[in-house]
């Protein structure tokens, strides 16, 4: 449940940065450097380490990325197609924007299911206290 979450978290940040530079005129290859230090996930930042040598060497960046799919797969076809279309800096923010909404989506969803959860805990927590409070008391009234 985590790991998804984290790697939504990441594609957002990377297409982000990656969209943001390249929409402000830097090159991909700089915009590639620049993207690779704002990754946390070492995996990530080897892949594009990696992306960013085989653009130099002629490959597309969804080729580039494709090969090693820590990124998921939405953002790869997305990816593609705005290199196509001659709009990637575009397409890198709204990929951003599509893993925003969904990582968005998957915590509030994980809140509202921690939220009954640790209501029971609790509960459970003032039950046993109550007893170890209850007991010796019932025990005390029942010898005399």
């Amino acid at each position: 449940m985590i790991g998804p979450l984290l790697q939504r978290v990441q594609a957002a940040r990377l297409t982000r940065t990656l969209g943001t530079l390249l929409s402000n005129g830097v090159a991909l290859l700089p915009a590639l450097v620049i993207a690779r230090q704002v990754c946390s996930n070492r995996a990530l930042q080897a892949q594009v380490a990696l992306a960013a040598q085989r653009v130099k060497g002629g490959g597309t960046l969804a080729d580039a990325f494709g090969r090693q799919p820590l990124l998921p797969e939405l953002a790869l076809h997305m990816i593609e197609v705005g290199e196509q279309a001659g709009e990637l800096d575009s397409m890198l923010l709204k990929v951003a924007d599509i893993f925003d909404v969904e990582a968005k989506r998957a915590i509030e969803r994980w809140l509202a299911a921690l939220v009954p959860t640790l209501t029971v805990v609790m509960a459970v927590l003032v039950a046993v206290i109550m007893l170890a409070i209850m007991l010796p008391l019932m025990s005390l009234t029942s010898h005399i």
